[in-house]
């Protein structure tokens, strides 16, 4: 005796995709969108260098009162220079010398301090004194002082 089987093959529907206009009105949404997001984050590398230099100067105004505060304690002597670990503190004022090992006590590796142990500027970026000029850290050793020119216009 013969049984008959059930159909094992149907007929499959056709394929279903996304049509052409769909395509294209997904990438002009996704392009929209990149046009108005694209200028808020833009502006973040500015941000991040403004950040990383208002924490470069409280790192040197820290070492700054740190060894400030240690030639207090010694007793304040009122001539030549003293030396804690290796920055050279002045005498007369109290305040360490342009060093870089005030930079290196700070942690700041990673910064333009080519110029820190002559004249006291210190710029965001190694390698590229140039790039970002206006944006600057400035100590003055006769006061202690550590300003900073740094906005997120400038940086």
């Amino acid at each position: 005796m013969h049984t008959p089987q059930a159909r094992v093959f149907r007929s499959r529907p056709q394929q279903g995709g996304f049509t052409l206009i769909e395509l294209i009105v997904v990438i002009v949404i996704l392009g929209v969108l990149a046009a108005t997001a694209l200028p808020r984050f833009a502006n973040l590398g500015a941000d991040a260098r403004l950040a990383k230099m208002q924490g470069a100067r409280a790192a040197i105004l820290s070492g700054v009162n740190m060894y400030h505060g240690r030639w207090l304690a010694a007793g304040s002597p009122g001539t030549g220079t003293s030396t804690y670990d290796t920055v050279v503190v002045d005498n007369t004022t109290g305040f360490p010398t342009f060093a870089g090992a005030l930079v290196a006590a700070g942690g700041l590796t990673d910064y333009d301090n080519s110029t820190f142990a002559t004249d006291g500027i210190l710029r965001p970026d190694s390698g590229s004194p140039t790039t970002h000029t206006a944006c600057t850290i400035t100590y003055v050793p006769a006061s202690g002082t550590v300003t900073i020119a740094a906005t997120s216009g400038n940086c």
